[in-house]
């Protein structure tokens, strides 16, 4: 896919997202734009967007990842077990 351009907002938000994955407790909005050389502005913006969407959680001022991350690895989950089902299902019948 390297034929299409890269858009910056998405970037800079996956990075936010993949920084706050790697902290063990909530951390503030000075230390995500410091730990990702971005303006603090700009991180807020990005943090009360991913907020409203429940990727991102705000913890007495600080900020974690949110509870709908989950629902994306759940929902992963739950592809890949049906997959296996049916490729079982498909060798059950190759079988019989």
């Amino acid at each position: 896919m390297n034929t299409y351009k890269r858009i910056a907002a998405v970037e800079l938000t996956t990075r936010i997202i993949k920084m706050l994955a790697d902290q063990k407790e909530p951390v503030g909005g000075d230390a995500v734009a410091k730990s990702l050389d971005e303006k603090h502005g700009t991180v807020m913006c990005h943090l009360a967007t991913l907020e409203d969407a429940g990727f991102v959680r705000k913890v007495g001022g600080h900020f974690e990842l949110g509870d709908a991350l989950a629902l994306f690895w759940a929902r992963r989950k739950s592809q890949l077990e049906s997959m296996i089902d049916n490729a079982r299902h498909k060798l059950n019948q190759l079988e019989a």
